[in-house]
């Protein structure tokens, strides 16, 4: 089936070459042709773009969908206390209900995140969930049903977490097997990834494991790293080593690796994710929320190490929303570089599309024939985004979830003219809040109960 996109008032193939007045013809799930007054194949369907901007999907490099039921929770926290008070109690909640056999609570807090990106034109997420040998397949089914893009990365730890939430190992190894087996679609729209979930809460057998599986499947790794000052205080006292330079030392370093939040990292550091091509995904709201600090992303950009952007969880960020996470970055990153183009728009812009492509390992992140055909379409007639003076600084700085209008994901259209057209979302929603409520109140009445 063949969709062809006309008249086009802009289209940023990327971010240094951006073509007006033009037609984007998609034949199933690739991008076929970009020019102008393309012929409309027999049999395809159309959408009018004039006064439009179209783009590459929106990528959002990093998520916990599960926290979907967490939002505008935990303000004032900072991340341990955050997950003790806010995090481990709904984790202990949705164990519970997994365990009890209660799976479509994990199809419904998919959906309900998956509703929200596409809403904000993002075709694709890295989603690193709770209980995954428990969720997973219902998070996936949910991804199906609405269209979206994803990688399931597999949530990975054996330490620190509370003992009644720490799964048998072997169960683990177990499971992640079974999930590769029956979920991953290589190269198709759900994609697997192992997420090790911090170099602290894996021994060294563990993420010697995760290396070695993730190497035989061709998977990604997904691993948050430097969050904090005290993980690497830690680190230090126990491997004598910074995290970069310990998951070097275990050989986790390399392509494959998307190293999530990175904000406490030295130059020393730096220069080993640039030397073995490793990801570094930039979560600036999370990071700001809970005062985790500011990711050196000058020092980054100056090293040549790749950039990807994510919204983090809702329990950290509250929104998954692309926009507003581009305009934080780029304001986080003047501010405290003390230059207002130490990272430019076409830095951040870069960051959503092509830098979230490699950090999810798709063939997306730009409008080019033979990729991916993920593709956002901006309404460019709010008064908030007149006149338009630079594209790209109008869609960094300006653009809101709300100006997007279509939203194509392999091809398929998901969302038309702000409605979305696979799957009754008012239904979706009404049922998601319930259970989302239900549940949450149940931890916060157990973590009461504790003390």
């Amino acid at each position: 089936m063949a969709l062809l996109i006309q008249r086009a008032a802009y289209l940023l193939r990327d971010v240094h070459r951006i073509e007006r007045d033009v037609d984007l013809l998609l034949e199933g799930n690739l991008i076929a042709a970009v020019g102008r007054d393309l012929p409309v194949p027999p049999g395809a369907e159309t959408i009018d773009a004039q006064g439009c901007a179209v783009i590459p999907g929106l990528i959002n490099g990093h998520t916990h969908l599960y926290q979907n039921f967490l939002k505008g929770t935990g303000v004032g926290l900072q991340l341990v206390d955050w997950c003790e008070a806010i995090l481990f109690p709904m984790v202990d909640v949705i164990l519970q209900e997994q365990l009890a056999g209660h799976g479509r609570s994990g199809y419904l807090w998919s959906a309900l995140g998956a509703l929200e990106v596409v809403r904000a034109g993002t075709t694709c997420c890295q989603n690193l969930d709770t209980a995954a040998y428990l969720t997973l397949s219902s998070v996936l089914d949910a991804w199906r049903d609405i269209g979206l893009r994803g990688v399931g990365a597999i949530t990975l730890a054996n330490r620190w977490v509370p003992p009644h939430l720490l799964l048998d190992e072997e169960i683990i190894r177990q499971s992640t097997q079974r999930l590769i087996e029956q979920e991953h679609e290589p190269g198709g729209r759900v994609q697997i990834a192992l997420g090790p979930s911090a170099p602290f809460l894996c021994d060294e057998g563990l993420l010697r494991w995760a290396r070695d599986t993730a190497q035989a499947h061709d998977l990604g790794l997904h691993i948050h790293v430097s969050e904090t000052s005290g993980e690497v205080e830690n680190a230090l006292r126990e491997w004598g080593k910074r995290p970069v330079e310990y998951l070097e030392s275990l050989g986790l370093l390399g392509e494959r690796l998307s190293a999530v939040h990175c904000v406490h990292v030295n130059q020393a550091e730096i220069d080993l994710l640039a030397h073995h091509g490793a990801t570094v995904v930039h979560c600036p709201k999370s990071n700001m929320k809970l005062a985790d600090g500011a990711m050196d992303w000058p020092a980054l950009k100056a090293a040549g190490v790749e950039v990807a952007l994510a919204n983090d969880g809702c329990a950290s960020n509250d929104l998954l929303d692309m926009w507003e996470e581009m305009r934080a970055a780029a304001m986080l990153a003047a501010v405290t570089a003390g230059d207002p183009v130490a990272i430019t728009p076409a830095d951040v812009f870069r960051a959503a599309t092509e830098g979230g492509a490699r950090a999810c390992r798709v063939d997306a992140g730009t409008l080019d024939p033979g990729r991916l055909a993920d593709v956002t379409i901006v309404d460019l007639s709010g008064v908030h985004l007149r006149p338009v003076h630079d594209i790209l600084q109008t869609l960094v700085y300006c653009t809101r979830a709300s100006d997007v209008r279509d939203t194509i994901i392999d091809g398929q259209v998901v969302m038309r003219r702000r409605q979305i057209v696979t799957v009754d979302e008012a239904a979706l929603v009404e049922e998601a809040d319930a259970v989302g409520q239900e549940l949450f109140d149940r931890a916060q009445r157990s973590t009461v109960e504790r003390e």
